[in-house]
């Protein structure tokens, strides 16, 4: 090699070391320096909403929890049930369907809930002024339709 190359291709080898290392963390694509980025997490889509557990008993909370749960009632005694669901949804209907004896509708009644995601209690009570009969019984909650869960309790 001659000589008087020699100043010149070490000049380029130094100057070519010291672009690779200013630009490092960078890729160079047609001679612009490309930062790599990280793309944003996905928003986690709310979950829908499921009825995630139902408790019966003889008192209920300011919260619409059952304060004591239970599936043993006397003749008199209002019988509650709560009704915790999870998840977000707008205008959906629960039914709190009251039978006797595996067979024979009670009573029963809807409301209609929009929660926003999370937990969420909703309560349903049943009274009679002349007693219950004595027997098994079972509240069956629906979610918009569909049986959801059911809770099987005793009045003696």
């Amino acid at each position: 090699m001659d000589r008087r190359f020699q100043p010149t291709i070490v000049c380029i080898a130094v100057a070519a070391l010291a672009v690779a290392c200013s630009n490092k963390g960078t890729a160079r694509t047609d001679s612009v320096a490309v930062t790599p980025s990280v793309a944003p997490a996905p928003t986690p889509a709310t979950a829908p909403i499921a009825v995630t557990e139902v408790a019966v008993g003889k008192h209920i909370g300011s919260d619409k929890h059952v304060v004591a749960p239970t599936d043993a009632f006397g003749v008199r005694d209002t019988i509650f049930a709560s009704v915790i669901t999870m998840g977000a949804g707008q205008n959906a209907k629960l039914t709190a369907r009251w039978m006797y004896q595996g067979k024979q509708v009670v009573t029963e009644s809807d409301q209609t809930i929009s929660p926003t995601g999370g937990s969420a209690a909703t309560e349903f009570h049943i009274q009679k002024a002349t007693g219950w009969p004595k027997g098994e019984y079972s509240v069956q909650i629906l979610l918009n339709g569909v049986v959801a869960n059911t809770k099987t309790f005793r009045v003696s």
